[in-house]
């Protein structure tokens, strides 16, 4: 479990307008909400969002949120649950954090780490990740940081599947046994044209030519 602590400021400017000043001032509108939590909407700077986020959990590290503001300071064990992107600058302009509550489940989506080269990629085979997350149900202190998947033995034709993974106790995957997480498909071959395919072909390109010295002449004359 990684767990980092995150300074953040009471929003006081609501509405579109709001918004857009905040994000030209370089920061991030936000709401935190969760059950049995005063939903709260906050201003986050990106920097510092980014650094409490440079854990090998990544998006999944637990955030100790302290609320600043003038009544009183607020802390609040959360998680980052939505990034919403500007769809031109692929910027983030509006976040979600989740309250938790330590007692109980949660599900998240954990990243699948590839690891080694593939037998069957050196014979000149393609690797294809299928499953990029794996989306378990768990106590917030049990998200896994990532699976690690080792394809080193993997051969042209062969598949690693979700029932093949190491997961702790307490953690629960919400996939299917047989669900495909990555295979190595064979190499794309590309086959000679046939005899009879050929003279199509020139027959076709014959075709052509004569007609078009026909319409030339009809033309001449």
């Amino acid at each position: 479990m990684a767990q980092s602590t995150l300074n953040v400021l009471k929003r006081k400017r609501m509405g579109k307008s709001g918004a857009r000043e905040i994000r030209k001032e370089g920061n991030i509108p936000a709401v935190l909400y969760g059950k049995g939590t005063e939903t709260l909407s906050l201003v986050i700077n990106p920097a510092e969002l980014k650094e409490a986020l440079s854990t090998d959990a990544g998006e999944n590290t637990l955030l100790e949120i302290h609320v600043k503001d003038e009544e009183a300071e607020i802390q609040k064990l959360s998680l980052l649950r939505e990034v919403q992107y500007d769809y031109l600058t692929d910027k983030p302009i509006h976040l979600d954090f989740q309250a938790l509550d330590m007692k109980e489940k949660i599900t998240v989506t954990v990243p699948v780490q590839i690891e080694g080269s593939a037998k069957g990629v050196k014979e000149g085979g393609i690797l294809e990740e299928i499953l990029r997350e794996i989306s378990v149900e768990c106590l917030p202190t049990n998200i896994p940081n990532s699976f690690s998947v080792d394809v080193t033995e993997l051969e042209i034709g062969h598949s690693i599947h979700v029932g093949t993974l190491e997961i702790e106790e307490g953690v629960t995957i919400l996939h299917e046994n047989e669900d495909t997480i990555v295979t190595v498909l064979a190499p794309k071959v590309e086959t000679e044209p046939t005899e009879e395919e050929i003279e199509g072909e020139e027959g076709t390109e014959e075709a052509a030519t004569e007609e078009a010295q026909e319409e030339g002449s009809e033309e001449g004359s």
